[in-house]
Order: structure tokens, then sequence, then C-alpha cells
């Protein structure tokens, strides 16, 4: 029996390094050719490592179509921008609904980078329209009605990472005050977003580890039945 006790207590370990194998991976979770500029942005400005690294954490993807607002921004002002749309701490639309009520800012990734001043690198949370659930910086004058709506729920791992697609970017009021905003040719940027192999693949390593969780779990689940058999 104490042999029994013994195994179950190495089982469930196991199973404990499995979890924390797998890792957060942005880019996979929104792994979908309408979030592909997101997703170079995201690469672009070196934030997938901040990211993956976070314990909870909430990301505002936007669709190509949205992302088109940015081209031509320097790679300053974009990463500012797209450090707007990473929350830290986990929010699902029902989190962000209860929000609204005690109206406290959220804090974002820019807030983090040292360049926000004020509120800059915090969000609020309106609703409008009968019920729309609307987002915005914080630097915003007071009054403000918010305009960038949610969409859908992308992706979701509960109280680690969530994935809420908005229309449009969340801009931050002097934030191109803080660094020099040159304008340059929308295929320049491109380009250089196309040369990131990058946002399209998996972080290295990712697939090993995955296949490394799966081999775990089945010799876990085999020495579990074994041991229950016992």
């Amino acid at each position: 029996m104490g042999f029994a006790k013994s195994s179950l207590l190495a089982v469930v370990l196991l199973l404990a390094v499995c979890r924390s194998i797998q890792a957060l991976d942005v880019l996979q979770a929104l792994n979908d050719p309408q979030y592909e500029q997101f997703n170079k942005a995201l690469t672009e400005a070196n934030l997938v490592d901040k990211i993956n690294a976070l314990k909870a954490v909430t990301v505002l993807p936007m669709c190509n179509d949205a992302m088109a607002s940015l081209a031509g921004k320097s790679p300053e002002f974009l990463k500012a921008t797209i450090s707007t749309h990473v929350l830290i701490g986990y929010y699902d639309e029902k989190k962000l609904v209860e929000n609204i009520g005690s109206q406290s800012p959220i804090e974002t990734l820019l807030q983090s980078s040292g360049l926000a001043k004020d509120k800059q690198g915090y969000v609020l949370v309106q609703l409008v329209n009968e019920g729309e659930v609307v987002l915005g910086s914080a630097a915003s004058p007071p009054g403000t009605v918010f305009t960038v709506g949610l969409v859908q729920t992308v992706a979701k791992q509960p109280e680690e990472f969530s994935a809420l697609e908005v229309t449009k970017p969340i801009l931050v009021p002097g934030i191109e005050n803080l660094f020099s905003d040159v304008k340059v040719p929308l295929a320049a940027v491109e380009g250089s977003m196309a040369a990131s192999p990058s946002a399209h693949a998996p972080a290295p390593g990712s697939s090993d580890a995955s296949r490394l969780c799966m081999g775990l779990l089945a010799a876990a689940s085999a020495s579990a039945a074994f041991i229950l058999a016992l």
C-alpha cells in the first residue's frame, strides 16, 4: 500500500511537471491568417517573449484590416500601441464587464516599458449603446466615450491566458510625444515584417515540448492505471 501511495504521488508530480512544460505561445494561440499583421507586429516589436513569460495575460488582437490603420507609423509608435493591447492579468468578457463597475484602470505592457507617463500605461472599460463593451486609454480626457469594441473571444485558458479581438487600435493620447514618430513607406514596413519567419512559426522548442508532454502524459496515465489496479 505504501508503494502504491508513493507511486501515485510520483504520477501527480509528473503531471505537474508536464503542465509547466506547456508554456504559453502567443503566436500559436493567434495562429490564424486574419491576425497575420498583428502577429508580425508582436514579433517586430520584440513583445512575444515578454508576453509568453507572464503568468496571466490578456491580448487584444486586431484583424488585418484594423491593423492597416497603423501602417506607416514608426517602429516606436507601433510598439507602444501594440503594448497597449497586452493587459497584465487574465480578463475574459465577463471580467471586463465586472471591471466597468469599479472603473479600475487595467495595467498594460506599455506601463512596464518605462515610456508611459501618468495614466498612459492603463486602459479603462465602458458600457455603451445598451450593453456594448468598449475600451480606451485611461489617459483620455474625462468624459471621453470610447469606441474600441470587442469582436469575439479568440482563445482562452482560464486564469492564465485570454485573447479578445477588438475592432481597432487603442490610441494613447500624447504617446507620439515620447519619441520621434517618423513616417515610413508602407512597403518598407510590410517588407520588414515579412522578413521575420517567427511571425508564423511556433516559438522555438514549443513543438518538442508538446511531444515530450504528450509522452509524459501517456506514461502518467499508464502508471496511474497500474497503481489503481493494485
